[in-house]
């Protein structure tokens, strides 16, 4: 099996583990330029066909993100499920 099949086959899988936590509290790493990383924690709010949508909120705002299935194969941005306890 090729790799392309592989990374559509991981792909799926990202998209299926990220709709299994809909409406869960995330913590997200993200690549933030070289040898740094920014970590944050959000809500999964909704979940598409290519990418999903993640709510943060701080101290003045509630903002959201999208971020495609691609970035998480391409370990840009890696996610941790939360319990929610």
């Amino acid at each position: 099996m090729s790799d392309a099949f592989t990374d559509v086959a991981k792909m799926k899988q990202i998209k299926t583990d990220i709709k299994e936590h809909e409406g869960q509290i995330v913590e997200l790493t993200l690549e933030n330029g070289r040898k740094r990383e920014k970590n944050k924690q959000g809500r999964i709010m909704e979940v598409y066909q290519s990418l999903f949508i993640v709510e943060f909120e701080d101290p003045n705002n509630t903002y959201v993100e999208s971020y495609t299935y691609s970035d998480i194969l391409t370990e840009k941005i890696l996610i941790n499920y939360l319990d929610e306890a």
